[in-house]
């Protein structure tokens, strides 16, 4: 009885082992024929035999056949990053820029991405593809401003232009580009003592100008001062008459008649000559 009972214990543990790896081949198995495409994106699938199907995979699991590849592709929006672009401004100095923009593929596009690029990452499309063509609007657009505008208030305004280039250069294929913006500018050593020099310059303008104003400033506060003084005294002379010269003479006087001295004439008191 002992041994009929280890037997049957030894036969459920093996049943149960069976079952166990015909559950992992199942699984297996089935992930071979599931893909998962992630939300906000969308799947190309490509067939050896059929070649690649006009239907995309939108988000969510689905069956595929055994020997299908699946490329996704972003159609929401996707933020790349470019470090040390090299490119050349409108007085011929070179400086390094970081480049950032947003991007999405548009959806009934991305067949033809795919048809173009073959089954890809779009981090590889992204590295090389589309940073040459950055790479090539950086250099039409920054060609067209000095380096000092790229440092100042024409940066917006040269970004801008960038990404209006290479927005138009991708938009056929599929690609939808926006909020493009520029790094600060990074020059060679001779560029970068030349924009110093530039700046020194522009600085000793500003102090110049702002003394040119204050002596401007001062030389039109002597100016109305003289010309109030000037005013004032020629008040005051025209308002002084014979009669008020006759009248402060008489509120001086202490009414004692003045001596003469070595002389016969007596000091006069104004009078009136009419």
């Amino acid at each position: 009885m002992e041994k009929k009972s280890k037997k049957g214990h030894n036969r459920k543990v093996l049943g149960g082992i069976i079952i166990g790896v015909a559950l992992i081949l199942a699984v297996g198995i089935t992930s071979l024929f599931i893909e998962k495409v992630p939300n906000g994106y969308v799947g190309v699938v490509y067939s050896p035999n059929g070649g690649v199907q006009d239907d995309t995979l939108g988000q969510g699991w689905h069956l595929v056949g055994l020997f299908d590849k699946v490329t996704i592709y972003p159609v929401r929006m996707q933020t790349v990053n470019y470090s040390n672009i090299q490119v050349a401004t409108s007085d011929g100095k070179s400086v390094t820029i970081d480049f950032a923009y947003n991007y999405s593929i548009q959806p009934d596009k991305v067949v033809q991405v795919f048809n173009k690029f073959g089954p890809v990452e779009i981090e590889e499309i992204e590295g090389s593809y589309l940073r040459t063509r950055l790479w090539d609007a950086g250099r039409k657009a920054i060609a067209k401003y000095s380096v000092i505008d790229t440092y100042g208030e024409k940066s917006s305004e040269a970004a801008t232009n960038v990404q209006k280039i290479f927005a138009e250069d991708v938009r056929q294929l599929g690609f939808n580009v926006n909020n493009l913006t520029l790094g600060v500018p990074k020059p060679d050593k001779s560029t970068q003592a030349a924009i110093d020099k530039r700046v020194e310059a522009a600085q000793e303008l500003e102090r110049k100008q702002i003394e040119l104003k204050i002596a401007k400033a001062e030389a039109e506060k002597k100016q109305i001062e003289a010309k109030g003084i000037a005013d004032y005294n020629a008040i005051i002379k025209k308002s002084i008459s014979k009669e008020v010269i006759q009248n402060k003479w008489i509120e001086k006087w202490d009414g004692k008649m003045p001596k003469a001295t070595g002389t016969n004439s007596l000091i006069q008191i104004p009078v009136d000559e009419k």
